[in-house]
Protein backbone atom coordinates (compact mmCIF):
# COMPACT_ATOMS: atom_id res chain seq x y z
CA UNK A 1 0.00 0.00 0.00
CA UNK A 2 1.51 3.26 -1.05
CA UNK A 3 1.68 6.28 0.95
CA UNK A 4 -0.88 8.24 -1.12
CA UNK A 5 -3.93 5.53 -0.59
CA UNK A 6 -2.90 4.88 3.17
CA UNK A 7 -3.16 9.20 3.48
CA UNK A 8 -6.67 8.43 1.75
CA UNK A 9 -8.04 6.54 4.50
CA UNK A 10 -6.62 8.88 7.37
CA UNK A 11 -8.26 11.20 6.02
CA UNK A 12 -11.53 9.94 5.45
CA UNK A 13 -11.36 8.58 8.99
CA UNK A 14 -10.62 12.05 10.07
CA UNK A 15 -13.65 13.56 8.53
CA UNK A 16 -15.53 10.59 10.18
CA UNK A 17 -14.06 11.50 13.40
CA UNK A 18 -14.47 15.07 12.93
CA UNK A 19 -18.12 14.37 11.91
CA UNK A 20 -19.19 12.46 14.97
CA UNK A 21 -17.45 15.51 16.90
CA UNK A 22 -20.02 17.85 15.62
CA UNK A 23 -22.82 15.61 16.54
CA UNK A 24 -21.78 15.69 20.09
CA UNK A 25 -21.46 19.05 20.31
CA UNK A 26 -24.58 19.60 18.74
CA UNK A 27 -26.47 16.68 21.88
CA UNK A 28 -24.50 18.05 24.44
CA UNK A 29 -26.07 22.05 23.37
CA UNK A 30 -29.51 20.88 24.11
CA UNK A 31 -28.54 18.71 27.72
CA UNK A 32 -29.90 20.22 30.62
CA UNK A 33 -28.22 23.20 32.27
CA UNK A 34 -27.78 22.77 36.26
CA UNK A 35 -30.40 25.25 36.58
CA UNK A 36 -32.11 23.03 34.80
CA UNK A 37 -32.22 20.56 36.77
CA UNK A 38 -32.39 22.45 40.07
CA UNK A 39 -36.06 23.79 38.56
CA UNK A 40 -37.07 19.81 37.93
CA UNK A 41 -35.94 19.33 41.26
CA UNK A 42 -37.61 21.57 43.15
CA UNK A 43 -40.70 20.80 40.92
CA UNK A 44 -40.25 16.72 42.06
CA UNK A 45 -39.82 17.75 45.72
CA UNK A 46 -43.15 20.07 45.46
CA UNK A 47 -45.05 17.02 44.41
CA UNK A 48 -43.95 14.55 46.38
CA UNK A 49 -44.88 16.45 49.36
CA UNK A 50 -48.46 17.05 47.79
CA UNK A 51 -48.59 13.51 47.16
CA UNK A 52 -47.71 12.30 50.32
CA UNK A 53 -50.20 15.19 52.07
CA UNK A 54 -53.17 13.76 50.14
CA UNK A 55 -52.42 10.55 50.81
CA UNK A 56 -52.15 11.02 54.27
CA UNK A 57 -55.68 13.00 54.17
CA UNK A 58 -56.75 10.34 52.32
CA UNK A 59 -55.55 7.88 54.73
CA UNK A 60 -56.74 9.03 57.53
CA UNK A 61 -60.36 10.06 56.17
CA UNK A 62 -60.32 5.80 55.63
CA UNK A 63 -59.50 5.06 58.61
CA UNK A 64 -61.35 7.46 60.43
CA UNK A 65 -64.82 6.21 58.34
CA UNK A 66 -63.88 2.39 58.88
CA UNK A 67 -63.03 2.86 62.29
CA UNK A 68 -66.61 4.22 63.25
CA UNK A 69 -68.40 2.12 61.37
CA UNK A 70 -66.42 -1.37 62.14
CA UNK A 71 -67.97 -1.99 65.71
CA UNK A 72 -71.22 -2.54 65.89
CA UNK A 73 -73.46 -0.15 67.85
CA UNK A 74 -74.79 -1.14 70.89
CA UNK A 75 -78.93 -0.60 71.05
CA UNK A 76 -80.27 2.80 72.66
CA UNK A 77 -80.96 1.56 76.11
CA UNK A 78 -84.99 1.26 77.02
CA UNK A 79 -86.09 3.64 79.17
CA UNK A 80 -87.07 2.15 83.11
CA UNK A 81 -91.22 1.55 82.55
CA UNK A 82 -93.05 3.60 84.88
CA UNK A 83 -94.81 2.20 87.46
CA UNK A 84 -97.67 3.99 89.14
CA UNK A 85 -98.68 2.07 92.50
CA UNK A 86 -102.23 2.73 93.44
CA UNK A 87 -103.45 2.67 97.26
CA UNK A 88 -105.64 -0.03 97.74
CA UNK A 89 -109.63 0.32 97.39
CA UNK A 90 -111.37 0.08 100.22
Amino acid sequence: MDIEARLDKHDELFVDVLGRLAKIESQLEHTATKEDLAEMGATLVKWMIGLVFGASVAAITIMTFVLNNAVPKAPPAQPAPIVIQMPPYK
